[in-house]
């Protein structure tokens, strides 16, 4: 959906635009501003692809609107009308950078055209904020260093998506933000889902919270929001309070949606039983029977001693019947429920076949196939495996994320390329598998140091 203003203070010019727009597209809304404040006003309250702009009017003029506007909304086509052929507007119009001066009356053609090339101007946009979101969520991640580029002062918040079930499809856990797409980026995690939610207006995100707090969520699949901001670094320590307090999911229930702030409420005790809850989950991923064994123990022994913690007990054991893909034994009480999850649990794991069969056969594809868009839920699809499973099974095999190792190896081939050959940084980019040379150049920058064109000056033999 692409949003339109119209502002003019003649009603005739507005009745006459908006039949033109809509008669040439169906995916187009409308909104009407009459004077220069209310088109600061419509400016602040939404995001516009487009705006028709009528160069005189009382009040603020249309000029003095657009200095204004340019600081508001800086992604908006902004298209200066007249009725006056006036030289020295449309110098002033020019110096405001919009996108074209156009002569009342406008016709049909003159409007397509401009939806046309504002769409795909929007696109553009779109798809540049995106891939500078999705660096910055990478590497922040990852800890390094990033920022928002020309995107700073755009509001953000944080989406931590965990899953604590067997088998869950990828797709399955990203259904309920497919909606918001335009606004979303996200990565892999090691036991879900990181997604960054961005806009001009921060009303935006907040009512994209809103719908997603009344969401039904698949089964283990659970989502942490962060507050809103416009500061990175105040987003990359939400990111890490949002990685600290997500255990809690244990004792408070899965399939929820839950906001940072009042999970910081909880007690020390709380928090430290639930993270060495996530501690057995992963030793259980990695088929690391003492390890587990002993974060078991430990569990039990908590569970014993605090009695805080029977309130949630069957929250936890849901938690534990999930990730064993067990249900309880009926009739027996909590301690010896547990014991009895616990005990097969472990039973499995000393009778699951080897992980380095499917590991080699999984690292072996994506040696093969680095170049290409591969995620770890096209791997889960291929191997018919979750995505959840064969992050934690590449981590434990590799000792790095899959996202780092597919860098890894597309930077290693970036560099025999560089060196060995005379091609362009743009061919370069996409024969490693990216679609973005500035994305690949900032990531290049991140790992090396220096430019690929400094690193190929640098190192070609002389």
């Amino acid at each position: 959906m692409m949003n339109i203003l119209v502002v003019d203070d003649e009603p005739l010019i507005h009745i006459s635009i908006e039949r033109l727009i809509l008669s040439g597209t169906g995916d187009t809304t409308v909104f009407h501003a009459y004077n220069g404040r209310e088109m600061l006003e419509c400016l602040w309250e939404h995001e516009f692809a487009l705006a028709y702009v009528d160069i005189k009017m009382p009040g603020i003029s249309g000029l003095e609107a657009l200095r204004q506007a340019r600081k508001i909304s800086p992604f908006t086509s902004y298209y200066i009308m007249t009725g006056f052929d006036e030289f020295e507007y449309a110098k002033q119009a020019i110096k405001l950078k919009v996108d074209d001066y156009l002569m009342k009356p406008l016709d049909s053609k003159t409007i397509l055209e401009t939806i046309d090339t504002a769409r795909k101007q929007q696109q553009k946009n779109m798809n540049q904020k995106k891939s500078m979101f999705r660096n910055w969520l990478e590497s922040t991640l990852n800890h390094r260093d990033s920022s928002f580029g020309e995107y700073a002062g755009t509001y953000c918040g944080l989406l931590l998506v965990t899953v604590d079930a067997a088998e869950i499809p990828a797709e399955d856990v990203y259904i309920p933000f497919q909606s918001y797409e335009n606004n979303i980026v996200s990565v892999f995690t090691e036991n879900g889902l990181l997604l960054l939610c961005f806009s001009q207006k921060s009303d935006l995100i907040h009512g994209v919270f809103k719908n997603l707090s009344a969401c039904c969520y698949p089964q283990g699949v659970t989502c942490f929001a962060s507050s809103i901001t416009s500061e990175p670094e105040e987003l990359k320590a939400a990111l890490s309070m949002l990685v600290k307090y997500s255990p809690l999911r244990v004792l408070l229930g899965l399939n929820h949606f839950y906001y940072l702030n009042p999970l910081q409420n909880y007690s020390y005790a709380l928090l430290d039983f639930c993270q060495i809850s996530m501690q057995m989950q992963a030793a259980y991923s990695a088929k690391d029977y003492t390890k587990f064994s002993t974060d078991c123990g430990l569990l039990l022994n908590q569970f014993r001693l605090q009695k805080d913690l029977k309130k949630y007990q069957e929250a936890f054991i849901t938690y534990l019947s999930l990730l064993f893909d067990r249900k309880p034994d009926d009739g027996l009480d909590t301690d010896t429920a547990l014991e009895a999850l616990f005990e097969q649990a472990g039973k499995d794991l000393l009778n699951a076949p080897s992980m380095e069969s499917k590991a080699q056969s999984i690292v072996r594809f994506i040696q093969e196939h680095y170049q290409d868009n591969i995620s770890a839920a096209d791997l889960a699809s291929r191997f018919g495996l979750s995505a959840n499973y064969i992050s934690n099974l590449l981590k434990n095999t590799l000792g790095i994320r899959y996202n780092d190792y597919v860098t890894q190896l597309r930077l290693n081939h970036a560099k025999k390329l560089l060196v060995s050959t005379h091609m362009p940084i743009k061919e370069v980019t996409a024969a490693c598998g990216y679609y973005s040379q500035s994305h690949f150049t900032r990531l290049f920058i991140d790992h090396e140091g220096c430019t690929p064109l400094e690193y190929r000056k640098n190192n070609i033999p002389c």
